[in-house]
Parts: structure tokens; C-alpha cells; sequence
């Protein structure tokens, strides 16, 4: 690993970037503009807050092909790695600091849902998209629970954005990426009439392990996998006013893995020698969606739309294991002692664990431009969504005993079939406004508020009360939250803007926080419902400076967040029959905050420059909070031929030590020193050449001083001698290649 002072190599490079920002002056470019800001078209550089916009080319020259590629180069933003049953996958995504169900992901304006542990939210084809917007900050204003730390916005492709009109555009995009041996092969075809376009993508993938770093003494859990995704948009143009849209977009996945790091010699109060355990995933997604666009000369609105979807989400985790009871430990006047089974007892155990979701809802959004008197321009956007989300989680278990073919359902102090949790209905319907006053040339203020409501309805049957045999009373939640948001930006100089921004967000507790129910014997313990959890909430302020040149843009924000009621699980004592009780409470409080600073340049006619760096820190109360990205800042450099044949991209991504003298981590061993990590410094270069108009080739390498490293969210609490340690590792150096023919 590296050791460097992440400071300097900051400060150094905004010397550059502010000298180069004055020494090249070209023409102006098209502004980019976004809309997760204000649910409707906004200039960038007139955004209130920070906003983080990934574009198409982003996308394709990179050659993203899961999520971790995706964010990976956006300054304040990460994603977790997780561990889960020998299973590893790219799992959450944390936006300055805060994570997991925080974050708020969409997809053409459709949540994802309600996310379970043990499955990722990598849960979206990178092939579709033509752009992913990042509001960092709480966003439940415009985007309601879910909305603490921020949101991110997937933006499927059009038609109208590959072919012309009475044109027809066709590709095949094959690709091959070293770090996992993942293979692609794509098919999109675009048409573009006068009163209809339609698009249509195929994606197969084939994809293995990710590999881990040479350094690592343990070795990736053997994977083989497929994943296949369908994606279809027609639209249909009724008249000049009137406009229907049509999405079908449909994915799955499968794979089998060897669970080799879950095999060995463990247990208590049974000794169990594990030598084969085979794991066989399938994961699928279905969304369809319906949107009527309209426009009219009205004194209620200008234009709006009307959208309807549903949307499946399908997860099975099958496990098939070989094991032994080698011996069992007994109580004795010295203590537990160990008594061997001569022979051992030969067992196979069968998992079958199943997450369905279901998501039906619909959405109307109106928008107005009025101006007043005194000249100044209200654009009013305001709307109501509605949606139903079903959840249910049946586990399925059995252990066959290979000698006397008998079969157990009763398993290490738990009755299968089960439930942990009920059925689940979680119903949400929303109103909200939100008001951008352009009070003259030089200021604008943005008004918002949103009013949730949340309900929560359960069914109870036998799988449930199978692990609740004290018949726990369960929370159906019946509660609202109004959020607010408050933005201003004004005009200082030419091409010089100041902004604050005041949000709130907030997370309802969800199916898993209100009704798990959960007692095991074995163990000693139960899990009781909590009928007075109420919300997590956010408050966050955010003000900065924002300018353009000639050349590119720059800004810098400084951000503080309060997050308060964290939902967590603490144990609140012992039951009168001595089982050790735990329940979601209330508990935690943090603050972060941190300065962001993010800008692009226009260094000549053939070469470009980005450069981003987020300082941040976090408070758990008194404590320092472990779970923040260290300091970190993002070169990026975009170079091509005055032909424009040939492009190179290029990004140096510096990484600051993690947190140090850290608690030690504590079990039932003892305390283990925490884990710390040093700073390091990444190196990735993607090489683009346009053979002809119709065939272009691109070329990556990632990681090109092949640095061993951890992403400190992934491995943040760990201590340093945890066996699942090199699991976490990164692959070392790797190589991506794509061809693209057009046709």
C-alpha cells in the first residue's frame, strides 16, 4: 500500500486546475442539465445542492458492467462489498458517509422497493442507460422515504437519442472483463418515426468469481454464472399535446457457487465437519410501466404526465450441504467437555431461502410556469404518487440423515418452514410541490414540501408462528411525515454564484424493523417487535460557491448532515424464561460533514480534465464515526486526436488512510486490534479508436500499479486478524475489452 499526504496532492492540483482554468479560453459548451434536483429539467450550474451526473459516454468509455463500476469515480459516493452465506456481491451504496436502505434508488422514476439483507441492490443492466444523476443529500422532499443520505436516478435509453427521424439504428456491443471473466454480448436497435419510435436491447451476460488480489491467502469462493435482459420502449405520439410511452424492461440472473470458505470443523454445542456445500442462486426483476405525456394552454398547468408500473423482484438462494456430526460438547464437573461420535453421523442439509417484492403504483406530476407582476418566474412542479409494495421471505430447510434417510425440520433451534417476519403490505401515497422562484436575473429561491403517508398491513400464517411461538403482538404502522425543503442561489459576479440548501429526510421502518419476530432456543435469545419505533430522520445544510469560464465550470460545497432515531437492534435485557431479548429501537444519533469540490476543464481542443476531492468526518454521538469513506480526490483526464479517432481516458484516484485507533473489535475470544488501512493511490486508463464510422474498439486497464487495497466501507469494523479479511480485497491489475459495430 501507499502512504501519502492526500492534502498536498489536493491542494497542488487545484493550483493547476485554477491556472489552467485562466490560461485557456474556449468556446462555450452546451450546458448539461438534470433533473433529480427539481423533478424537471434543470441547468446544472443553476442547481441548488450538489448534484453528480454520469453520462452515457462515462458509461461506455469505462465499460461499466455492474454498479461498483458505475460509481466508482464519483467523488463522496461508494459501494459496499458484503459477504453473505459464502455468497459475495456489490451490496449497498453509501453517498457522503451514509448508506444501505439511506439511499434512495429509481429507475425511470420507480423505486427499487424494499431491499433485504443478504441481497445486493445491483439490481439494474448498465447496458440500458444513457445517464445516472446523484442528489447527495436528504432528498425526501422531492422523493420521500428512503431519502436520508440522497438519491440516485437511473435514466434508461430512448430511441430519439440513437436514431433520426425515419432513421433506423442498429448495434451489437460484445465485451470481456478480466477481474471476474465476464463476458457480453448486446443488441440494440432504434426506429424514429413521425408519429411513433421504438427501441429494443438484448444483453447476455456470462460471468465467474471476482478475483482477488494475488497477495490474498484465502481464494474467491468458485462462481459460474448468466444474466440475460430484455428491454423494450415504444412511444407513440397521439397528437401534438398528447403522448403515450410504453417500457417493458425485464432481467435475469443464475449462477451456482462453491462455498468452499463455509467448509471445515465448527460448532457448539455440536462439533459439525462441513466437506461440500454448493450454493445455486436465481435473481429476476419485471417492470413495466405505462406514462401518458401532456401539454395544454392551461391555467393549472402547462404540461404533465400520468404513469402507471408494476414491478416484480424475485430472489432464491439454494443451498445443498454435506456434513458430519463428529462429536457433541456435554456439560461436566470441569465444564463443557467434548464427546466424540464414533462414527460420525453423515447429515445433508438443504436451504432454500426465497425474498419476493412486488411493486404496483402510479405517479401524476403537473408542471406551470407563471409570471408575476413584479417579473418574476414561478416554475411549480407538484403531483401525488401512490404504491403498494408486497413483501414476503419463506426459509425452507431440512437436514436428511444419509444413514437412517431420516428427515429433521428442526435445526440448530429453529422450526422449518418459516418466516422471520409476516407478509407484508406496505402501502405509501405522497403529495408535493416544489417551487423554483426566479426572482430576477441574478437570484432564485426553491420552496418544497412533500407529505407521506405509510402504512404498514401484515398476514400472519403458520410459517410465521412456526419461529413466534409467544404469539408477539406485531406494529402495523399507520403514520406520515411532511418533509421541507428551502434552496437560494444568487448571482455574486459574472459567472460566480452562491447557494444554500436545507433538506430533510426521512426512512419509515420497513417490514424487516417493525415485525421481526424471532426465538431461538438454542441460542438462548428472542427478537421482539418494537410498537413505538418511529422514524429515522434527517436534517442537512449545505452552502457553496459555484463558477464558470470559458473553459469548464468549478464549484465548492460544504455540507453538514444531522441524522437522528437511527433504527438499530439492541439487546434490552432477559425474558422471565431467561432468553436474552433484543428488539429494533430508536438509539443512534450522527452528524457529518465535509466540503466537496468538483470541476471540469477544457484544457485545449484535444484534451479535458475533471477533478473532484471529498473531506469528510462523522460523529456518533461523542465517538468518531467508523463507517466514513476516508478522504479522497479523483483525477480524471480525457484526451483525443484532433481526428477524434482515438481517445484515451484516464483516472487517478487518491485515497487517504482509514481511521486510526479505532476500539478494539470484541468477542467471545476476546478483543482483536480494529483494523486499519493505509492510503492508496489507483491508476485506471481506457483506450477508445474508431476504426471506421460503423466499428470502434475500446481498451481498459484498471488498477495498473496492481495496489492491494480494501474499500474501507466494506471492511469498516473488522478486525485486522478476521479470517473473512481477504475476501474484501480488490482484484489486482485487470483488463477490460469491448468492440462496438454500428449498422
Amino acid at each position: 500500500m501507499t502512504n501519502f499526504n492526500l492534502k498536498n496532492i489536493i491542494l497542488f492540483s487545484l493550483i493547476i486546475f485554477f491556472y489552467e482554468g485562466t490560461l485557456f479560453a474556449q468556446d462555450e459548451a452546451i450546458e448539461e442539465t438534470v433533473v433529480i434536483s427539481a423533478k424537471y429539467p434543470v441547468a446544472l450550474s443553476e442547481v441548488i445542492g450538489s448534484v453528480s451526473s454520469i453520462s452515457l459516454q462515462d458509461i461506455e468509455s469505462r465499460q461499466v458492467s455492474d454498479l461498483k463500476d458505475l460509481l466508482d469515480n464519483t467523488v463522496g459516493v461508494s459501494v459496499t462489498r458484503d459477504v453473505y452465506s459464502g455468497r459475495t456481491f456489490n451490496n449497498t451504496v453509501s453517498i457522503r458517509g451514509m448508506g444501505g436502505k439511506r439511499v434512495n434508488l429509481l429507475i425511470d422514476g420507480v423505486r427499487f422497493g424494499e431491499t433485504y439483507d443478504g441481497y445486493g441492490r445491483d439490481l439494474v443492466d448498465t447496458e440500458l442507460l444513457k445517464r445516472v444523476e446523484i442528489l447527495k443529500g436528504p432528498s425526501s422532499a422531492l422523493y420521500g422515504s428512503d431519502g436520508l443520505a440522497g438519491a440516485i436516478l437511473y435514466i434508461t435509453k430512448d430511441p430519439s437519442d440513437l436514431a433520426s427521424e425515419n432513421d433506423v439504428y442498429q448495434s451489437v456491443t460484445a465485451g470481456y472483463d478480466s477481474d471476474n471473466e465476464h463476458s457480453k454480448v448486446s443488441y440494440l436497435a432504434a426506429n424514429v418515426g413521425e408519429k411513433m419510435e421504438g427501441l429494443i436491447q438484448v444483453t447476455a451476460r456470462e460471468v465467474s468469481e471476482t478475483e482477488l488480489h494475488d497477495d490474498a491467502v484465502e481464494k474467491p469462493n468458485p462462481f459460474s454464472g448468466e444474466q440475460s435482459s430484455i428491454f423494450l420502449k415504444g412511444k407513440y405520439l397521439i397528437n401534438d399535446n398528447l403522448g403515450l410511452t410504453l417500457t417493458y424492461d425485464t432481467q435475469e440472473s443464475e449462477g451456482d457457487w462453491n462455498l468452499n470458505s463455509t467448509l471445515g470443523t465448527s460448532g457448539y454445542p455440536q462439533m459439525v465437519s462441513t466437506t461440500s456445500s454448493i450454493g445455486d442462486d436465481d435473481t429476476s426483476r419485471d417492470r413495466v410501466s405505462l406514462s401518458l405525456d401532456f401539454s395544454a394552454d392551461s391555467g393549472l398547468f402547462d404540461n404533465g404526465s400520468f404513469s402507471i408500473y408494476s414491478q416484480d423482484t424475485d430472489q432464491r438462494q439454494i443451498t445443498t450441504i454435506d456434513k458430519s456430526i463428529v462429536g457433541n460438547f456435554v456439560n461436566g464437573a470441569r465444564g463443557p467437555q467434548f464427546v466424540p461420535n464414533t462414527p460420525p453421523t453423515p447429515l445433508r442439509e438443504f436451504k432454500d431461502y426465497i425474498f419476493d417484492q412486488s411493486i404496483d403504483g402510479f405517479a401524476v406530476q403537473f408542471y406551470k410556469s407563471i409570471e408575476t407582476e413584479s417579473g418574476a418566474v414561478h416554475n411549480i412542479v407538484y403531483g401525488a404518487e401512490q404504491e403498494s409494495i408486497d413483501v414476503s421471505r419463506p426459509r425452507y430447510r431440512t437436514e436428511t440423515n444419509l444413514m437412517t434417510n431420516a428427515v429433521n425440520s428442526n435445526i440448530g433451534g429453529e422450526l422449518y418452514p418459516n418466516k422471520t417476519f409476516p407478509d407484508t403490505e406496505t402501502e405509501r401515497t405522497a403529495f408535493f410541490i416544489n417551487n423554483r422562484i426566479n426572482i430576477s436575473d441574478k437570484t432564485a429561491i426553491v420552496l418544497g414540501a412533500r407529505h407521506d403517508t405509510y402504512k404498514l398491513n401484515i398476514s400472519i400464517d403458520q410459517l410465521f408462528k412456526n419461529v413466534n411461538p409467544f404469539g408477539y403482538s406485531l406494529v402495523e404502522q399507520d403514520d406520515g411525515k411532511t418533509s421541507l425543503k428551502f434552496g437560494f442561489i444568487r448571482e455574486l459576479a459574472d459567472s460566480l454564484s452562491f447557494f444554500y440548501q436545507y433538506a430533510e429526510g426521512f426512512r419509515s421502518p420497513d417490514f424487516y424493523n417493525s415485525n421481526l419476530s424471532f426465538t431461538n432456543f438454542a441460542f438462548f435469545y428472542t427478537i421482539v417487535p418494537n410498537s413505538d419505533l418511529g422514524p429515522e430522520e434527517s436534517e442537512g445544510h449545505e452552502f457553496g460557491i459555484r463558477g464558470t469560464t470559458e473553459n469548464g465550470s468549478w464549484s465548492v460545497a460544504v455540507y453538514n448532515n444531522d441524522y437522528k432515531d437511527f433504527i438499530e437492534s439492541a439487546s434490552t435485557g432477559f425474558t422471565p424464561t431467561g432468553l436474552l431479548r433484543f428488539e429494533f429501537q430508536n438509539l443512534e444519533s450522527v452528524n457529518i460533514k465535509g466540503v466537496e469540490f468538483q470541476s471540469s476543464f477544457d484544457i485545449n481542443e484535444n484534451l479535458a480534465a475533471s477533478f473532484g476531492v471529498n473531506l469528510s468526518s462523522g460523529k456518533q454521538k461523542s465517538a468518531k464515526l467508523t463507517t466514513i469513506d476516508p478522504d479522497q480526490a479523483i483525477l480524471g483526464l480525457l484526451w483525443s486526436s484532433p481526428s477524434g479517432k482515438l481517445t484515451l481516458d484516464s483516472y487517478i484516484k487518491a485515497t487517504d488512510e482509514g481511521p486510526q485507533g479505532l476500539p478494539p473489535s470484541c468477542g467471545r475470544s476476546g478483543c482483536v486490534k480494529a483494523l486499519e488501512l493505509s492510503g492508496h493511490v489507483l491508476l485506471e486508463t481506457y483506450l477508445g479508436y474508431e476504426i471506421n464510422e460503423n466499428l470502434s474498439l475500446r481498451l481498459g486497464v484498471r488498477n495498473m500499479t496492481d495496489e492491494k487495497y480494501w474499500d474501507w466501507t466494506s471492511v469498516a469494523g473488522t478486525s485486522e486478524t478476521a479470517s473473512e479479511l481477504d475476501y474484501f480485497l480488490n482484484p489486482g491489475r485487470n483488463y477490460s475489452l469491448s468492440f462496438k459495430l454500428t449498422f
